[in-house]
This record gives structure tokens, sequence and C-alpha cells, in this order.
């Protein structure tokens, strides 16, 4: 009996410290899996915030790759959609605005940034430049575009989704979201060193020393076809489209080789590089490999065909003015005659576009309107300002097309 009680004593003690090892093994296998637990349920822990930074990282790319709101018009600043009767020109740009347009204030460049990287000349106009909107000289950012630079000095309203600009300081589109009973062709251009860009002005990065002309004018029929323009002189022979700098060629009639001298050293003192001059004998005036200048008496280019080829059409060409019954006669902007004339013309033309090497004509009726057309380009070129192109009535000058 006493030997029996004594084996139960000692099975019962036996179970229970096997039951502690169980029990401290289970504890122990618990705390050894903990450890992948964690690793299971950090991910888990930290999903919000890292959707969140995914969120903001997706947000910021979508800003820095969307389209700047902006526009212009037909040949000369934007582009509108292909169902558009619109002629054909630079894209146009953007700003940060709703996609259906609306208008933005000017704003100021953030405080967070960096000095300015340059200035460029803006300048807005109405009627082929008769009526000045805005003309000054206008700092910039590293990575700005004309369209950031115009939207901190200009309110803009956009159309087509915020690639074309419909209004600036008010002035919209006559043209854009209106019924064929009430539409009228008028709207923005806009030309960068003395050519129709290529791009909208959200692409087109804005540059030092640029000079950049936005213009709201009819284009009725297809008198806006205004490749190259005067405005900028003088540009594009020190800097031209996108920065270009081709060299420039002046070619000159008989007896006109002082002429070309004087301006190639005006051109020279400018800035310009790569000048030189040369006795015409009927050289292909567009389509070179670095601008063009022509000067001369029209009684000793007229016969030539690159000239008459150039003067034939003023709504291919842009060139709104020619000579007949011994003047120059100025046009309108559907190429008519205006009734006004003159003795001298300074005019340009290009290929379309984005042209790199435009073509300017200086032609006089006699010798003394001839130097008056040399003399506007070597005294600066003021007269030029902000116009197609000029007709000169001595030292009087008449911007052409001659406005509405």
């Amino acid at each position: 009996m006493k030997l029996t009680s004594q084996l139960g004593l000692f099975l019962a003690l036996a179970l229970m410290i096997t039951g502690c090892g169980s029990q401290s093994e289970s504890s122990k296998q618990q705390e050894g899996n903990l450890p992948e637990q964690v690793v299971v349920q950090l991910p888990e822990q930290e999903q919000p915030e890292k959707e969140a930074e995914q969120k903001d990282q997706e947000q910021q790319q979508a800003e820095d790759t969307k389209p700047n709101e902006q526009a212009g018009a037909a040949a000369g600043n934007n582009t509108p959609p292909a169902k558009s009767d619109k002629p054909d020109a630079s894209k146009g740009s953007n700003a940060s605005k709703p996609a259906n347009g609306g208008s933005t204030a000017p704003q100021q460049p953030s405080p967070g940034k960096k000095q300015p990287a340059g200035n460029l000349q803006m300048l807005v106009t109405h009627n082929f430049g008769a009526v000045s909107e805005f003309n000054r000289s206008v700092s910039y950012y590293g990575g700005e575009s004309v369209m950031d630079v115009m939207r901190q000095h200009l309110e803009i309203e956009t159309a087509y989704g915020g690639s074309f600009v419909n209004s600036i300081n008010g002035v919209k589109s006559g043209y854009t979201d209106k019924s064929i009973f009430t539409r009228k062709k008028r709207d923005w251009f806009y030309y960068v060193n003395g050519v129709v860009s290529s791009v909208g002005a959200d692409a087109y990065a804005a540059k030092n020393s640029a000079s950049v002309w936005w213009d709201y004018h009819d284009w009725s029929g297809s008198g806006s076809n205004t490749p190259a323009v005067v405005a900028s002189y003088p540009h594009p022979f020190t800097s031209g489209y996108e920065g270009a700098r081709p060299g420039t060629v002046i070619y000159y009639s008989d007896g006109h080789a002082d002429d070309a001298d004087r301006l190639a050293s005006a051109l020279r003192g400018q800035g310009a590089q790569g000048v030189s001059t040369a006795s015409y004998r009927n050289q292909t005036l567009i389509e070179n490999t670095t601008n063009v200048i022509l000067l001369g008496l029209w009684s000793e280019l007229e016969d030539h065909s690159s000239v008459q080829d150039v003067m034939s059409s003023p709504t291919r060409t842009g060139i709104y003015a020619k000579v007949k019954d011994g003047a120059v006669q100025m046009l309108d902007y559907t190429g008519d005659e205006s009734g006004k004339a003159g003795q001298a013309m300074v005019v340009a033309t290009g290929t379309g576009n984005g042209d790199t090497t435009p073509t300017w004509l200086l032609i006089g009726v006699n010798d003394a309107a001839l130097d008056e057309a040399v003399n506007t380009m070597t005294s600066g070129g003021s007269k030029l300002r902000g116009k197609v192109g000029i007709v000169l009535s001595g030292s009087t000058a008449v911007g052409i097309p001659v406005a509405p």
C-alpha cells in the first residue's frame, strides 16, 4: 500500500513536469514566430503611409507633365483643333487653367525660387501693332516657358482644353465658342524673334534677350499668313528662332554695295555674327542656310524671278506691299490695296512656322527712299518695333498690312 502511494505521487510529479515543459516549448514557439508575424504585419501598418506617398508622387508627376494652358491664334499664335478652318499656326500654349478655359490673373513667381535666369521682351498689341497693350522687359526663371512668363504679367483665358489662348487681358477670340452667325475671324497670334512659332507658348522655353510679340488681329480669308515679321529687330540676325545663329548674307543690286556694307556694319555692331555681302544675281531668296537680306531699287530687281516669286502673293508670303505706278502700294490683310502708298518698304517672309533663316527685303523706288530704308535699320530699328512690315514715306513709317 505504501509502495502504491509512492508510485502514484511519482507519476503525478512526472505529469506536472511534462506539462510545464510542454507549456514552455509552446511559449518558445510563439516567441519564435513573433518576428515573422511582425514582418507580415508591418507592411499592413505602413500601407496607408506608402499609399499616401505614392499618391503625392503621382500627383506631382501629373503637375509636372500637365500642359500649361496657353494659346494664341492661327498663323502666329495658336493651333486650333483640326476641325477648325483656321490657318495653321504655332501650337497653343498652356497655363494652369481648367480644361474648359477660364481666366488667370497675373501671378507672381513663387517665393522659393532662385535668382532670375534672364530677361525677355514681351510685347502685346492689337491690329497688327496699331495699339499697344503691354510692352516690357520681364524676367524669367530657369525651366519656365513663354506662357509661364505671360501668366505672371497678363490675364490669360484658354480654350480647347488649355491649348489655345482665347483671351489676353479681356480681349477674347471672335471665333472660338461662337455660333456660325456671330463668329468673326479675330484671334491672338504670336511670334518669337521675328518668326511665327512652330509650338505653343507653353512649349517654347524662355530664353535670355528673346523678343516675344502677341498681336490680336483679323485673319479673314487667308490674310493672316505672316511667317516672318520685322517686329523684333535686330532679331533674327543677332539671334533667331530657338536661338539660331546661322549668319546673314546681304544681297545688293548694282550700285548699292555701299548700302550693303553700311547695313552689315550696323548688324555686327548689334551683335550679329557671320554677316557678309554679295551682288545679287537672282539667287534664291527662301530656303537658304543663312538669313537673307535683299536691298536695292525696284527697277533693278523687278525682272528677277526670285523677286517676282516672293512679291507675287502677299497672303502667302506675308509681304503686304507691292510696287505699282512708281510707288509702294500698301495692302490690307486680305491683300487688297488700301489706297495708301510710300516710296520704300522693309518687309520679311519665310518658309513657315519656326523658320530659322527668314528673308528680309529693303526695296525703294529711288535712291533716297532706299537710303531711308537702310537708315531704319542702321539707326536702331525703333520704327520696326511691333510691325509685320513697314512702308516709308520720307522718314515716316506706316505699318503694314494696313489695319482695318
